[in-house]
């Protein structure tokens, strides 16, 4: 076990101890010193942990590093794939905090329905294993005209949906259609570069015949592969959907490994072996069943008493303990998520860009990385995933400086402080963990953060709607390419740059431009500028980046789960 893995298990066993009363504080205080902690995370942590509170775990870190497996307490690092004498058959269970709302590719934003879907529907092209190139999905080939703009598509001969039906070229041109057309607009920077008539009708597509399809762009767009590849690009049945689109937030028709057998709202999701998957031999299980376990506890302990086989949003103060059963495997999996808090600039005091300046420089990022994560996420210095294609490495990010802070707050048009409202969702511990030691660390500026607990399908809907002053949320990349980010981060037709309202005309720009820009030198070059030009305006609070944690049984075998965050299930196998 290295140092820092030590440092982190003993810091939350410390934790552990005062949540429960079994250390005093002067105990507390006097062992973390000894550990290096600093005397703002310590008191952090007596504020956010004395009173019993219990903590939940986060999510991902860059990529490239290797999957790090516990069993034991033993770290192993993994390079390659488990599927040595793979066994086919039985029953997976696998237990999460949050159910899933919508299952149409098209129009939802939520992991809890991509990481599900993911294993349903099949993309044209898909990200490779080791999360940073691009192979064949169901487009088996693939040409690329000398100008860049024409793409002509070779479907795999023989594959079928999980209905019997064969896929057709006709599939494939009615998903794009629909996906380049949805009214709420937020993932179609996809297809931004299709060519479209007069009215705005997708012009840009055709199928000669059953296997193949040509995409015309009106322009060279760099990202177009990668974007080929994302969620909102799945091939759904034509057959199975046209006409009666509102099933599909509810059931599924792919040729991805599994088919959604039943799906019993707040209980569990049955996907089960489809018999006409493409790929000879997988998947190797018969049945995955996803249960909805909100409570913490409840999850461990049917983890551990055998009623599941594996379980996410494990909660960071449990993972040394779990490392630690030989029965358990603690996976940390190389990740693309980043967390933040985002900021309304709509009105004030968030339209002052020295008050949200003050916020960054107020905020010690290695006290909640020690107090909310243990240890266990680096700093964020750029909106975008540490190591990812294009981030910019040479960015300072906001080092925690209380005196530039109450510098720049005397500069705004609220030099004496203000109130903040910050929404989070109920029941989820770390957000309240997080939110709390932000509230205690801004008070020092004179901002009075007032924490607002709301129910989670609330906070979504005023995400959405734009109706909050500050709320944390996170990231992953779901392509490879940094225009999906950038364009939901910058643009105001995504997402109205990530709901912040922020206009910056010379960063919407450089993001049209970027995409447009096939030198990959002068992309560094335009993705490195809106990073800088994103720290500038201070748009989000960045916070850090950590990997995916899952636990699972020791007979679980080649649990999959990619830098780009959908779980991969279909080379997943048991121990007999």
């Amino acid at each position: 076990m290295n140092d820092g893995r030590w440092r982190r298990d003993e810091l939350a066993a410390l934790t552990l101890g005062i949540t429960e009363g079994r250390i005093d504080r002067r105990a507390f205080t006097r062992r973390a010193l000894a550990l290096g902690l600093s005397l703002p995370a310590i008191g952090a942590i007596l504020t956010t942990y004395g009173a019993g509170a219990a903590v939940r775990a986060q999510e991902p870190t860059a990529p490239a590093n290797p999957i790090t497996v516990t069993v034991g307490g033993t770290p192993i690092a993994v390079a390659a794939q488990d599927i040595d004498g793979a066994t086919p058959g039985g029953v997976f269970r696998y237990a999460r905090a949050e159910d899933s709302n919508n299952l149409d590719p098209v129009t939802n934003d939520g992991n809890v329905n991509i990481w599900i879907f993911m294993n349903v529907y099949d993309q044209l092209v898909r990200v490779g294993s080791d999360g940073a190139s691009l192979v064949p999905g169901l487009a088996e080939s693939w040409e690329v005209s000398p100008d860049g703009v024409t793409y002509t598509f070779k479907l795999r001969p023989g594959v079928l949906f999980s209905d019997g039906t064969p896929l057709k070229a006709s599939d494939v041109l009615y998903s794009f259609v629909r996906a380049a057309n949805d009214p709420a607009e937020t993932w179609t920077f996809t297809l931004t570069a299709l060519q479209r008539d007069a009215a705005g009708q997708v012009q840009g597509i055709t199928t000669p015949d059953d296997t193949t399809v040509v995409i015309q762009l009106a322009q060279p767009w760099a990202p177009f592969l990668s974007d080929v590849a994302m969620f909102n690009l799945s091939i759904v049945s034509e057959a199975f959907a046209r006409g009666n689109e509102a099933r599909l937030t509810q059931e599924c028709m792919g040729t991805g490994p599994f088919v959604m057998a039943e799906w019993r709202k707040g209980e569990v999701i049955r996907l089960t072996k489809n018999p006409n998957y493409w790929e000879e031999g997988l998947p190797y299980l018969d049945e995955v069943q996803v249960f909805v376990v909100p409570d913490d506890n409840n999850r461990i302990l049917q983890l551990q008493g055998g009623e599941i086989d594996g379980t996410y949003d494990v909660p960071a103060s449990r993972v040394p303990e779990l490392r630690q059963d030989p029965n358990l495997k603690v996976i940390e999996f190389p990740s693309t998520f980043s967390q933040y808090v985002t900021l309304n600039h709509r009105n004030p005091p968030l339209d002052d860009v020295n008050a949200r300046l003050a916020l960054q420089y107020a905020t010690d990022k290695q006290t909640l990385i020690e107090v909310v994560l243990f240890g266990v996420g680096v700093e964020a210095t750029s909106f975008m995933p540490k190591g990812a294609l294009y981030w910019n490495d040479t960015l300072p990010g906001f080092p925690y400086d209380v005196e530039r802070a109450k510098t720049l707050l005397a500069q705004s048009k609220t030099p004496d402080g203000f109130t903040l409202e910050i929404q989070t969702s109920a029941g989820s511990a770390e957000e309240e963990q997080l939110a709390t030691v932000l509230k205690d660390l801004w008070t020092q500026i004179g901002v009075d953060l007032q924490i607002s607990p709301l129910e989670r399908s609330v906070v979504l809907d005023n995400y959405r709607s734009n109706a909050f002053q500050a709320q944390i949320t996170g990231w992953t990349n779901d392509i490879i390419d940094p225009d999906e980010l950038v364009a939901y981060a910058v643009l105001p037709e995504s997402s109205e740059a990530y709901h912040t309202g922020w206009a910056n005309p010379e960063a919407q720009d450089l993001a049209r431009r970027g995409a447009a820009e096939l030198d990959p030198a002068k992309r560094k070059e335009i993705y490195f500028r809106i990073q800088e030009i994103f720290n500038e305006d201070a748009v989000m609070l960045l916070l850090y980046h950590t990997p995916y944690v899952d636990v699972t049984t020791t007979r679980v075998r080649n649990f999959g789960h990619p830098p780009t965050g959908q779980w991969e299930w279909k080379q997943t196998w048991l121990e007999q």
